[in-house]
């Protein structure tokens, strides 16, 4: 799989619709679909933390 480069605030607004999918699975009773998305934010939260601060790409650290 190839991944994509993007910024924080990009991620994050992936993530908190997302979660918003999750609800929406869970509260259908999907249950393999929820877990299967569950994943996906792991992964995402596990992106974000890899990602630079704001501040390193600019310099101003």
């Amino acid at each position: 799989m190839q991944r994509l480069l993007i910024d924080r605030s990009t991620l994050d607004l992936i993530t908190s619709d997302a979660r918003d999918f999750l609800n929406v699975l869970n509260a259908a009773g999907l249950l393999k679909a929820s877990a299967l998305m569950q994943g996906v934010l792991e992964q995402l939260a596990s992106d974000r933390n890899r990602l630079p601060e704001d501040s390193d790409k600019t310099g101003t650290n």
